[in-house]
Formats: C-alpha cells, sequence, structure tokens
C-alpha cells in the first residue's frame, strides 16, 4: 500500500511539474542496446557494428547500458528482464535495437537469432514481442520511454519464406513514449546509415526530441533514404546531451512554431502565452500567413478568371471558325450546285443543237435548164 501510494504521488508530481535542467542532470538514464547479426543462413554485418556505436554514445551521456549481441531468444528476454528490474518511477529508459524484425497478424517482433523459424506461424512463438517491451516498460511509470528499432531489413528468413507483410506495423504511441523506426509502417529498408544519421543528430548540444526528429528526417532525405516513423511524447521534453539552460515553456513552444504557417497553431501560441515576450512576433506572423493567403486566395482568384477568360475567347473562336467552316461550306455548296446546273444547261443546249429531229432534210434542188452549166461554173 505504502508502494502504491508512494507511485500515485510520483505520478502526480511527474504530471504537474514540468522536468527543469536540475531534475534532468538527477534523471536515472536506463539502455538496453541488442544488436543481432548472425543469422541462421545469412548476416547483418552492420546490426553488431551498429549497436556497439549506440552503446558508447548512450553510456557517455548517462546511460547505464545492458548490452548483448547476437542474442537467442533466451538470452534476449533474460536481458530484458535485467533491464526492466532496474527501471524505477521517472526513469528515462530506452531500448535499442538493430537487426531482423517482423509483423504478424497486425503485431510486432524482434527477431533473434537461432530461432528456428520455419514459417510465419512460429513468429510468435519463437520471437519476441514488441508490445511487451513496451508494457514492461510503461510498468515502471518512468518519465519517458524510448525505442530506437533499425530493422525493416527484407529476407529476415532468408530463403525459407517471405512474410505476408514487409516492415513493421503501425506503432501506437502513449503520452510517456518515444519511437524511432527506420521507415514508414508495412515498409522495408534495408538501409545501413540510420544509426549513424540518429547519433549525428542526437549528439548536438540542447537538441529536443521534437527538433532531433526534424534533424533526423532531414539527413535521411538528404541521403535519399526513406523518411523515418518518428513518434513523439507530448509535454515531456528530453535531451540526450544536455543544453546549458532548458528554455522556458513559452520560448519552448515558439521554437516549435516559429517557422509555422499553421493559422490554428499560431493562435494556439497567442491563447496560451498571451503574456509571453513572443506573443508579439506570433501576432505579426499570423497576420503574414493572413495576407499571404489572402493574397494568395487573390492570386487563383484572378488566375481563375484569366483561365476563364482564355476558355470563353477559345471557345468563342472556336465557335466563330465552325460558323465560318459551315458558311465556307454551304458557299462551296452553292457554287457547287451552281456549277451543276450551269454544267446541265450548257449540255442541254449542245443537245438540242445536235438532236437529229432538230435537223431539216432539204430535197436537193434540180438546176433549170439553161444553168446547170452556170453552177457549175460557178
Amino acid at each position: 500500500m505504502i508502494r502504491i501510494t508512494f507511485i500515485l504521488s510520483l505520478l502526480i508530481l511527474s504530471i504537474w511539474a514540468a522536468p527543469t535542467l536540475k531534475t534532468m542532470k538527477k534523471e536515472n538514464r536506463v539502455a538496453i542496446v541488442i544488436g543481432n547479426s548472425n543469422y541462421d543462413d545469412h548476416e547483418l554485418p552492420t546490426a553488431s557494428n551498429n549497436a556497439r556505436n549506440m552503446k558508447k554514445f548512450l553510456e557517455k551521456n548517462g546511460f547505464y547500458v545492458y548490452y548483448g549481441e547476437n542474442l537467442d531468444k533466451r538470452n534476449f528476454v533474460r536481458l530484458l528482464r535485467k533491464f526492466n528490474k532496474r527501471l524505477r518511477p521517472n526513469d528515462i529508459g530506452l531500448v535499442y535495437y538493430s537487426g531482423h524484425s517482423v509483423q504478424t497478424k497486425g503485431k510486432n517482433y524482434l527477431v533473434t537469432i537461432d530461432n528456428g523459424i520455419l514459417d510465419e506461424t512460429m513468429i510468435v512463438r519463437k520471437s519476441v514481442s514488441l508490445n511487451s517491451i513496451y508494457s514492461s516498460m510503461a510498468e515502471s511509470y518512468n518519465r519517458l520511454n524510448i525505442v530506437i528499432l533499425d530493422t525493416a531489413f527484407d529476407t529476415p528468413f532468408g530463403t525459407l519464406f517471405k512474410p505476408k507483410k514487409e516492415g513493421l506495423a503501425a506503432i501506437k504511441s502513449t503520452k510517456a513514449q518515444v519511437t524511432f523506426m527506420t521507415s514508414r509502417p508495412n515498409t522495408n529498408s534495408n538501409s545501413t546509415t540510420f544509426t549513424n544519421d540518429f547519433l549525428t543528430a542526437a549528439k548536438e548540444k540542447g537538441l529536443e526530441l521534437t527538433a532531433l526528429k526534424a534533424k533526423l528526417t532531414e539527413l535521411r532525405q538528404t541521403h535519399r533514404q526513406r523518411n523515418p516513423q518518428i513518434t513523439i511524447a507530448r509535454n515531456q521534453p528530453f535531451y540526450f546531451v544536455l543544453p546549458n539552460r532548458i528554455p522556458a515553456q513559452d520560448e519552448l513552444a515558439y521554437s516549435k512554431i516559429k517557422n509555422s504557417n499553421s493559422k490554428k497553431e499560431l493562435k494556439k501560441f497567442i491563447n496560451k502565452y498571451p503574456k509571453s515576450s513572443y506573443t508579439r512576433k506570433v501576432q505579426k506572423q499570423l497576420r503574414t500567413v493572413k495576407k499571404n493567403e489572402a493574397a494568395l486566395k487573390e492570386k487563383r482568384r484572378l488566375a481563375f478568371e484569366a483561365k476563364a477568360a482564355a476558355a470563353t475567347q477559345k471557345a468563342k473562336e472556336a465557335t466563330a471558325k465552325e460558323v465560318a467552316e459551315k458558311e465556307a461550306a454551304a458557299k462551296a455548296a452553292e457554287a457547287k450546285i451552281a456549277a451543276e446546273k450551269e454544267a446541265a444547261r450548257k449540255n442541254d443546249i449542245a443537245f438540242k443543237l445536235t438532236k437529229p429531229e432538230d435537223v431539216v432534210e432539204q430535197a436537193p434542188v434540180k438546176p433549170k435548164e439553161g444553168e446547170e452549166r452556170q453552177i457549175l461554173l460557178e
């Protein structure tokens, strides 16, 4: 009963009291890092190397790390139990896994080595459930749980069989949960640079999770890789490398919307922080957004009218052309008829002139006596 009361009191404090730099420096950070490379019929050479790099980074930044390479299910679960046992209320818990993963029936599983999986029906029994990892961490009532999955490689079972769906199923995040996935749900990635990109971003001092998400996404796009799937817990700020000072809530909120063009976000800031030193900037930003929207709307209206006018003019020209063509065709038809009539008339005249019944036969005139010689002489 005392333990329950203690946990509840800590939960209430964690809800109402935003973490400060002082409390963050005192937070207990616990991580489990696993890299599985040596699968039955193939290798993922980068998985173990990525896990080693992650371990060094986390230990350098205050995490107590449980580490394992090429673990079968038994040793994987054993290490998870040690990790969960060390977690306490208000701690920071982190799980990093690099290796094969798979989804079946809408649930996600991490594939261990020496798994003996021959078909999809065996995945549930012989793999580690990702949901069980999330739920075990949540039972510790820690302030924030972070899961980083460098997975989504194809052929998790080599040539034995191919799962019905690629990659991992979508992960539903709770209020105290952060997830970094190599690629979007139901897609494979096969990228070997995700962990390197993550570490490049996370090493920056004072980079809060939302800013980390933006920078990691930018790096992935620069390297022409699939966009990662990242979900961030609300109102739970966290820095892998702590800043010299933690910005106030309004400053942190402003940093998230200072380049925003969303009227909804800007109005929300103004209503939430009416007395903030950033409120005037946001109000000016909101006016600019409205002005730009009005200008864009007017531009679209003018473009629409111009397009409509052009279409109307084009229709008129097409109609005029059609009328002209019809008139020309009518004139041509009339000319043709007139020509045919004229030709018929001429043929008729010619025919009449040459008809046998129109020719009058005259009997030869016999010359009178005494005229015959004269005629001949003439």
